[in-house]
């Protein structure tokens, strides 16, 4: 901890320049909240850091990154650090790659077969836990977190308790199986269904659908991952929509 002169520095880059505005024409996220969600990042990342002990900032990962609705920002708040664009839209990561002079990174279907070969400060990983079911969820988590730094973290979303009231006005998936999820949620803590086919997108295989989790069940997954500590769990923080949790270096049995 005690890295305020850090974040003010990261404040202090990222009011010097203007976002890049350019949005690719196959960005399937661009909204009018486009631009409010990818700055709400910027906060939790933030908030974040100040919760751990992130002394530097040398080399960031985006998973899933689009088309860089968060990386637009990013780039300005660490603008000497190396960036990693990954997902599995290679167009997505070509657009990052291009604009933003990002590493290109192709994932895969099953996330613990992507070897990053590196370490991360930190590693954002905005809305794909809210895709996924338990199993996933618990393997991905532990295996995002063995590419970090020894004073690294990962600042990852979910759908949390906020998001049953979400669905009443925008839904998320068709209503039988919503009802699916929520069976899951309320017996387990961890709901999860499928999307049908005219709800998904062609480059991603394999299951995928919506979850929505309690926050003691993710705390229950986060507590199996081995070599971490968990710093924060914050209700509605990204976007005032999704849950936001932060853990990673150094572990919670490492010695004072």
């Amino acid at each position: 901890m005690y890295n305020l002169a850090l974040i003010e520095q990261c404040m202090r880059n990222y009011s010097a320049q203007p976002v890049d505005t350019e949005i690719s024409p196959n960005d399937q996220m661009s909204n009018q909240w486009y631009f409010e969600v990818g700055r709400s990042a910027v906060e939790v990342i933030l908030a974040g850091m100040m919760s751990s002990y992130v002394a530097s900032v040398g080399r960031v990962l985006d998973l899933p990154c689009g088309h860089g609705r968060v990386l637009r920002h990013l780039v300005r708040m660490f603008p000497g650090a190396e960036f990693h664009a990954c997902d599995l839209d290679s167009d997505g990561i070509r657009f990052c790659a291009d604009r933003f002079g990002a590493l290109p990174v192709l994932s895969r279907g099953e996330l613990t077969e992507v070897d990053f070969a590196t370490q991360y400060d930190i590693i954002w990983v905005g809305s794909l836990f809210t895709h996924v079911g338990h199993s996933q969820s618990t393997r991905w988590l532990a295996h995002l977190a063995r590419f970090l730094s020894p004073r690294g973290i990962i600042v990852a979303t979910m759908h949390g308790r906020w998001s049953e009231h979400v669905h009443q006005r925008m839904a998320y998936i068709g209503e039988d199986r919503w009802q699916s999820v929520l069976e899951g949620y309320r017996r387990l803590g961890y709901g999860y269904s499928d999307y049908v086919s005219a709800e998904t997108v062609d480059h991603v295989p394999g299951n995928y659908g919506i979850s929505l989790a309690k926050p003691s069940a993710m705390i229950q997954i986060l507590e199996q991952v081995e070599g971490v500590r968990i710093f924060s769990y914050s209700e509605r923080a990204w976007a005032d929509h999704q849950d936001v949790m932060v853990f990673g270096k150094p572990a919670i049995d490492a010695p004072w």
